[in-house]
């Protein structure tokens, strides 16, 4: 009876455990189950980050909105008193302490500001300086080789580089700005109808809501794009032509750094259509052949050599347009719609209304 028992317990003890092909069984069963789940995860992460982008850069389109209000409906310039945009919109967004500190100066390339980026911004996200956004800065010259990008000169030598103000171009008479005769009133309007974010040029000018309002209106004009080539929220001034990186020589305008563009030469026509010699006429085009300027068109990793549209959300960028509203671009529109969406007077010169299906 005792050696019945015996050989029970060890037939019991040698069939304790898993065998190998349980084990097998199981982790397959595991794997399966992580492949279904994970996906599923990161969807739920990925919009989560982009509800938080949308809520921040709404925040800041919302700051802006509300600056203006002090200037009678005046926008920033890009390098407003002196320094890049959002210097001027930090008593807007609650850091007061900043603003009302000795000498603010000292922080605004120093601290990291989360309303200024992107939870997925792999440039900026947790840097001091960092940017996620550009102000609409209209159309230019901006030709890109191996993802850098420069501002091209369109002036004659005497009168030195063009940084991208409302009068640097003959949009309409198709003279230089330096040239004999230069660029005049017609060619002013007409570039101010291409954007909103302007420098302070000699004549004064400034955008203004009404003058969008009275155009395409505010709620067909882009104001902020996610950009995460943009950087140095902060950046000042050295003198009247360059901004500074942290830490770096003065080679860097705040246009490349904190303003987004759509790169185009224009055809000089006279004061009709706006028309692009690579683009054909927006007001018939539908499409253009991988222009730089598209949406993540030009995705590498160039901060400050890169002023367009560019995100790490897969096939979208996130956007905020002047009424203050925020919502998501897809990568693949047409490009003359996204184009549209920039000119804030481009109903005026040719191109055609646009649904709200974009």
């Amino acid at each position: 009876m005792q050696t019945y028992r015996l050989q029970s317990n060890r037939q019991s003890a040698r069939r304790a455990g898993f065998t190998l092909i349980e084990l097998l069984v199981v982790i397959s069963i595991i794997a399966v189950l992580m492949s279904l789940i994970l996906p599923a995860v990161q969807q739920a992460r990925e919009a989560a980050r982009r509800t938080e982008c949308l809520n921040k850069i709404r925040n800041v389109a919302l700051a802006i909105y509300n600056s203006s209000s002090s200037r009678g409906g005046g926008l920033p310039y890009l390098d407003e008193g002196g320094y890049n945009w959002p210097v001027s919109q930090l008593a807007y967004l609650d850091r007061n302490d900043i603003v009302g500190s000795l000498n603010p100066s000292v922080y605004y390339n120093t601290i990291y500001l989360s309303v200024f980026v992107c939870p997925n911004d792999i440039n900026n996200a947790l840097k001091p300086g960092g940017l996620s956004y550009g102000g609409n800065a209209g159309y230019g010259n901006f030709p890109s080789g191996g993802g850098a990008v420069t501002e091209v000169n369109q002036n004659s030598t005497p009168c030195g580089p063009e940084f991208h103000g409302s009068n640097d171009l003959g949009w309409a008479s198709g003279n230089m700005f330096c040239g004999s005769p230069g660029t005049n009133s017609a060619d002013l309007e007409m570039a101010r109808d291409t954007g909103v974010f302007w420098r302070n040029t000699n004549d004064g000018f400034r955008m203004t809501m009404d003058r969008i309002s009275l155009r395409d209106g505010i709620s067909q004009t882009i104001m902020l794009t996610e950009n995460f080539n943009s950087r140095n929220w902060g950046a000042g001034s050295g003198g009247s032509t360059v901004y500074p990186a942290p830490g770096t020589s003065k080679t860097f305008t705040s246009l490349l750094d904190c303003g987004v563009v759509i790169n185009a030469v224009p055809t000089f026509m006279g004061a009709g259509d706006i028309t692009f010699a690579s683009l054909g006429s927006l007001a018939i085009a539908s499409t253009a052949a991988s222009p730089v300027s598209r949406i993540n068109g030009n995705k590498g990793l160039n901060p400050g050599a890169s002023p367009f549209a560019s995100t790490t959300h897969p096939g979208i960028v996130v956007v905020a347009f002047c009424d203050g509203r925020s919502r998501t671009l897809n990568e693949n529109m047409s490009f003359a719609v996204y184009a549209s969406l920039f000119s804030p007077g481009g109903t005026l010169r040719g191109q055609s209304v646009i649904g709200d299906t974009y």
